[in-house]
C-alpha cells in the first residue's frame, strides 16, 4: 500500500466543494523518472530553485574532478547519491512548492493506487450521493478537517477540544 498526500488549492479558487474537486494527489514514493532524468525532471516540475541548486552541485562536482584532482569514480558516485537523493525527495518538492503556492495539505490517503487513493478520498471529503438523488451539503456543513482551521489537531480524536 502507498500512501498518497491530498492538497486542494488556495481559498480563493472557488466554494470548498470546487477546491475538493481540485484536488491533487501525490504519492508519497521513490520518482524513478527524477533518478533517470534529474535535471530536465526538475525543470517539467518547473522547480526552479531545486533546479538551479541541483545544476550548482553538478558543476562543483565536474570542477572538482578537473581542477581538483577527484577521481572518476568519486565524482560518478556523488552524482549518483545525488540522483538518489532526488528520486527520495521528488514527491515532496512538488508537494512543498505547491504548499508555498498557498495549496493545503487536508489529507493523507492509503491506497494501492492513484485511482482507488482518489476514490477514498472524494468518498470522505465530499457529501453522499444516494441512488435515488444526489444529496448536496451547503458549505456550512462542509467536514471540520477540511475547513480552514489554525493549526491541524494530531491524534486519536480529530476535535481541537478533546474527547
Amino acid at each position: 500500500m502507498a500512501f498518497y498526500q491530498a492538497l486542494i488549492p488556495p481559498p480563493d479558487a472557488g466554494g470548498l466543494r470546487e477546491e475538493i474537486e481540485q484536488a491533487r494527489l501525490l504519492p508519497e514514493s521513490f520518482t524513478w523518472p527524477a533518478l533517470i532524468f534529474g535535471g530536465f525532471w526538475l525543470l517539467f516540475k518547473r522547480l526552479w530553485l531545486a533546479f538551479i541548486v541541483y545544476a550548482l552541485i553538478w558543476a562543483g562536482l565536474i570542477y572538482l574532478q578537473r581542477q581538483m584532482g577527484f577521481s572518476f569514480l568519486a565524482v560518478m558516485l556523488s552524482h549518483t547519491a545525488l540522483a538518489v537523493f532526488l528520486g527520495l525527495e521528488g514527491q515532496n518538492l512538488v508537494a512543498r512548492k505547491l504548499l508555498r503556492k498557498g495549496w493545503r495539505l487536508v489529507d493523507v490517503v492509503e491506497a494501492p493506487d492513484l485511482s482507488s487513493a482518489e476514490r477514498r478520498f472524494f468518498e470522505r471529503a465530499l457529501p453522499a450521493v444516494t441512488p435515488s438523488r444526489v444529496v448536496e451539503a451547503p458549505l456550512a456543513q462542509a467536514p471540520t478537517r477540511f475547513a480552514a482551521g489554525p493549526a491541524p489537531v494530531i491524534g486519536l480524536f480529530p476535535e481541537a477540544n478533546g474527547r
